[in-house]
């Protein structure tokens, strides 16, 4: 498609080379644009450091976009990035990566693992049992104590990707996990904004500044991380977790004699599980925390439908979450509410095309502004205001994923470049979630006044978390406690 420019989109104006750079806040750029959707609706073009961005408003627009041929295949590209040049081995991984046959393959191989280690869990069934029962253990130590909960969410999640990459955990004071808190501490990489200015200007890298130590050490702990897994996954094991297939399958070989899967894949593709997997975990179940700790009454509800399924005599298990409507509404509805991935990790046009009825060049960035969707009123009744009752039917049973409704919630994406860990985040979610429910209530701290949740005032990053806070667990001793 020869691109004309004659059908420009509208948007902000900007300066010359350094568009709107000087207009937005880097670290909250979700919250610009859900103004700038409000003034120019569903879809919307500006330019920042001599790149153009094309900026998604619209759910319509957005599934006709990522859906539909032939711009499914024209937008799944990756921008160039900082982080997928020079902290992902020139875009070694899955994340970052634009589409080829090798990539095809490998994030096939991805995907499947994930589905595998997610949907049952069968082969771990021991490992999760376990985990489980060390997450009852550290609330009910808490007991009526105030304490920041993300300490239990985080052994918990950590625990969990350990035993998916290695099929055991070993504990928070294991070298695995030691490296991986490491990781966690420099975020600041992933900030979309960041990257943009750093992919412009990569010599900064050079320079003492926050962001450039981060993208240093993060390559760093990429491959001590790789070491470790490669002690730890030893063959002597019972025990085996994601890296153990990865490893087999490096050894395979194409007919030509090349090897499809290096090692150089397998280090930054783990980047990519661990930074997608835990963030994205964290900031749902911490926030559910909070919005239970102010809602007594729906919290209730939440652990009538769970003692009745479930009751107290047994873990809960994956095939308790089509039981529990309540339960699987209220995650949803908290994954719209706070929308933690606020912009889909950008893609780019291959080639020059139309969207939205506008003319987009070749090489523009394309912006999939889910915080806008997941918050307007167009969409959306009372979109700041949170019901946990939002994806149930006047019978109080779930909408099915086909629901007009259902299908307006994007948190996973869509089309070539949607979450591939979608099931094993959604089961470690409902585990935690019926767990926690199951043995403690949750209220608000002693001497300390717990604010509403509210989702704009969420930590920013290509992941938003909730501000720090306190909340006290109270073991449930009475079944109608």
């Amino acid at each position: 498609m020869q691109f004309l420019g004659k059908n420009k989109a509208p948007g902000p104006k900007g300066w010359p080379y350094f568009g709107v750079v000087f207009e937005v806040k880097i670290a909250t750029l979700h919250l610009t644009l859900y103004d700038w959707a409000k003034r120019y609706g569903d879809v919307f073009q500006f330019n920042m450091l001599g790149k153009k961005f094309f900026c998604i408003n619209s759910v319509d627009v957005l599934r006709d976009t990522f859906l539909k041929e032939p711009n499914a295949t024209i937008t799944a590209n990756r921008p160039p990035t900082f982080i997928g040049k020079y902290s992902l081995s020139n875009y070694a991984d899955v994340g970052f990566a634009s589409p080829s046959p090798l990539w095809t393959r490998r994030r096939k191989l991805t995907y499947q693992l994930l589905h595998a280690y997610g949907e049952g869990l069968t082969c771990l069934e021991k490992q999760i049992l376990k985990n489980l029962q060390i997450l009852k253990g550290e609330v009910q130590a808490l007991d009526g104590r105030n304490a920041e909960p993300n300490v239990v969410v985080d052994n918990f999640i950590w625990n969990t990707v350990e035993i998916l990459l290695i099929g055991r955990s070993f504990g928070k004071t294991g070298p695995l996990q030691t490296l991986l808190r490491q990781l966690e501490k420099h975020t600041v990489i992933s900030n979309p904004g960041y990257d943009t200015i750093y992919s412009k200007l990569p010599w900064l890298r050079f320079l003492p500044l926050p962001a450039s130590k981060a993208y240093a050490t993060v390559s760093k702990i990429r491959l001590d991380l790789i070491d470790q897994l490669d002690k730890l996954s030893n063959d002597e094991c019972a025990e085996r977790g994601i890296y153990h297939t990865m490893k087999e399958v490096m050894k395979e070989r194409d007919k030509d004699g090349k090897q499809w899967l290096m090692k150089e894949n397998v280090k930054c593709i783990i980047y990519d599980l661990y930074a997608a997997g835990y963030r994205t975990t964290r900031a749902a179940i911490l926030s559910m925390v909070h919005i239970l700790a102010k809602r007594p009454d729906l919290q209730r509800e939440l652990q009538k439908e769970m003692d009745t399924v479930i009751g107290s005599e047994r873990e809960p298990r994956l095939s308790d979450r089509g039981d529990c409507p309540r339960i699987e509404s209220f995650i949803l509805e908290t994954l719209r509410y706070i929308s933690h991935l606020p912009l889909f990790v950008f893609h780019a046009a291959s080639q020059s095309t139309s969207i939205g009825g506008y003319d987009v060049e070749k090489d523009t960035v394309i912006v999939a502004n889910s915080w806008t969707m997941h918050h307007s009123e167009k969409y959306w009744d009372e979109p700041f205001s949170f019901k946990a009752e939002r994806f149930l039917d006047s019978n109080g049973q779930l909408f099915p994923a086909t629901h007009p409704i259902r299908k307006r919630l994007l948190v996973f994406g869509l089309g070539k470049r949607s979450c591939i860990g979608e099931v094993f985040a959604k089961s470690r979610t409902f585990l935690f979630l019926s767990t926690l429910l199951q043995t403690t209530t949750i209220v608000e701290p002693e001497g300390i006044t717990l604010p509403e949740f509210d989702p704009r005032a969420m930590v920013p990053g290509i992941v938003i978390q909730p501000q720090p806070f306190e909340v006290r667990f109270v073991v449930r001793s009475k079944r109608n406690s």
